[in-house]
């Protein structure tokens, strides 16, 4: 959790900043124990500040979690809406796929939290499997009209980047259990060789 750590070192320090510090703070929190683990006190000590100043901002701790949760999804929904209009349909699907790759790669502890606050956090459980959810169908949308797109594709746009989805979403489940990035790479590669077939590029 060292980059939680040197956010919070580099957040910008007065009155204007607090907010931004305590989220850092519970953010870290959050991932590291989870939330039934983290109290207010811990953040607000993480923080440099008081637990009346993190009640006056966040007025309880979930609502802190909730916040907290919505900023760590953020990075998550600004990748699904990059604009890839430009590209080719098979170059699309390719570069949709490679940059969910990267994206899992890159943030695996936020992942691994993700699917342990679903499992082990019945207060927000629904919450965080809605959220997830809404990214899963938003990525889903996405593959499907970049699908719809390809001259070559032979079946259903909706059920092959379901299919497509599916894959992603196990190689994304099983990289968080099993922690090793080579099976991962693998899997990857091979979720890019299904796409191939998909858009009729296999022969390439």
């Amino acid at each position: 959790m060292s980059e939680h750590l040197t956010a919070l070192e580099n957040a910008p320090t007065g009155k204007a900043a607090t907010q931004e510090r305590i989220l850092v703070a519970a953010t870290g929190l959050f991932m590291e124990r989870g939330y039934e683990r983290t109290t207010v006190s811990d953040v607000a000590e993480r923080a440099g500040c008081s637990r009346a100043t993190v009640f006056w901002h966040f007025s309880d701790k979930g609502g802190l979690f909730r916040e907290a949760f919505h900023r760590l999804l953020q990075p998550f929904r600004e990748s699904i809406d990059r604009d890839l209009s430009h590209l080719a349909p098979a170059e699309r699907l390719d570069a949709q796929l490679d940059m969910g790759a990267r994206f899992a790669r890159d943030h695996t502890e936020e992942i691994a939290a993700f699917v342990r606050w679903a499992i082990e956090s019945p207060s927000f459980r629904d919450g965080v499997v809605t959220a997830l959810l809404d990214l899963n169908q938003r990525f889903t949308g996405a593959l499907t009209q970049t699908v719809a797109e390809l001259p070559r594709a032979s079946g259903d746009p909706q059920q092959l980047a379901m299919g497509l989805m599916l894959a992603f979403d196990a190689n994304l489940l099983l990289s968080v259990f099993e922690g090793d990035p080579r099976r991962f790479e693998q899997r990857s590669a091979a979720i890019q060789a299904l796409a191939a077939l998909v858009s009729g590029h296999s022969d390439a």
